[in-house]
């Protein structure tokens, strides 16, 4: 009992000369009691046995919880995580349907034994382009539902442009080094050492490059289609395919390549330039041969008598 009185004296004198703050918070009822400082000459007004003191665990009642930000948090992030599913499986699927792209160009020259109405160089163009895409995105370690098409679209322009080279009677020596040439290169690029690879300014170079090819390999085409005011042999479906597909692209390769801004300029300008091609066979197609769209689309796999 000695030292319980001692106890209280001692913390009612401190209580005199530093005020004790009225806020101690229960942390069973969240009440509040407080010790209001005495002065040291009024003790005995006060009995000593009710004098009580409240302690609570240290913080326990300043803690917020942030609800609403985690919850922000993970809504943002459900998102993002739904948003990449969505365009890998775009990826994929862009790159299946590329297996088509050109399939029906392909169809027509076996059909008709003939690639007259085709520029050459337009092959030789759109391989050199989609091969530099291939290389670029390869580097630098995208995942390939990001470029999956165009890897597609490399071997198929490869078994067209060797289609138009056959049936065009261009099957001679510079043909034969082009190509050799050609698989040098590639080859150099992707499998060479570090050491005495193309460094990473190059391989951007490159794609810039293939920016400027994707332009040039449609030009001869656009260019060939006036000059004959036809529609050429170039297919309207492989058109209006690359045309969507580069549309899907623009999105899949914000979610997939970091919003890279020369793939994105990439598929820009192939979405341009397809989509001009596309309203280009329309027109002379429906203006100038009299066709209606479902002969022009049919046009790859069913003849015109």
């Amino acid at each position: 009992m000695k030292v319980s009185t001692a106890c209280c004296l001692l913390v009612l004198i401190l209580s005199s000369h530093f005020p004790v703050c009225q806020g101690f918070v229960s942390p069973t009822n969240n009440k509040v009691a407080a010790i209001k400082s005495m002065p040291s000459n009024s003790i005995n007004a006060y009995p000593i046995e009710t004098i009580k003191l409240h302690h609570a665990p240290a913080l326990t009642s300043l803690h917020v919880a942030p609800t609403e930000i985690s919850d922000m948090s993970l809504l943002l992030s459900s998102n993002e995580v739904a948003l990449k599913s969505i365009a890998t499986g775009l990826g994929y699927l862009i790159g299946a349907a590329s297996i088509l792209l050109y399939t029906p160009i392909a169809i027509r020259v076996l059909r008709t034994k003939s690639a007259e109405g085709l520029a050459i160089s337009t092959w030789w163009l759109k391989l050199t382009s989609y091969t530099c895409t291939d290389v670029y995105n390869i580097k630098n370690n995208f995942p390939i539902s990001a470029f999956s098409e165009s890897l597609v679209i490399t071997g198929e322009a490869a078994v067209i442009l060797g289609l138009v080279a056959f049936y065009q009677r261009r099957v001679d020596v510079q043909t034969f080094l082009l190509a050799v040439t050609y698989f040098a290169v590639t080859s150099w690029a992707l499998f060479a050492p570090t050491s005495v690879g193309p460094s990473d300014s190059a391989i951007a170079f490159a794609q810039e490059l293939s920016i400027a090819l994707n332009v040039a390999s449609l030009l001869p085409q656009l260019k060939q289609n006036f000059v004959r005011k036809s529609s050429g042999s170039y297919s309207s479906v492989t058109a209006s395919l690359a045309s969507a597909g580069c549309t899907i692209r623009l999105f899949t390769t914000f979610e997939l390549a970091n919003g890279d801004p020369l793939l994105l300029l990439n598929y820009g300008v192939a979405l341009a330039l397809n989509l001009s091609l596309l309203l280009q066979i329309i027109y002379y197609a429906t203006q100038k041969e009299g066709k209606t769209l479902s002969q022009l689309y049919l046009a790859d796999v069913k003849s015109d008598s």
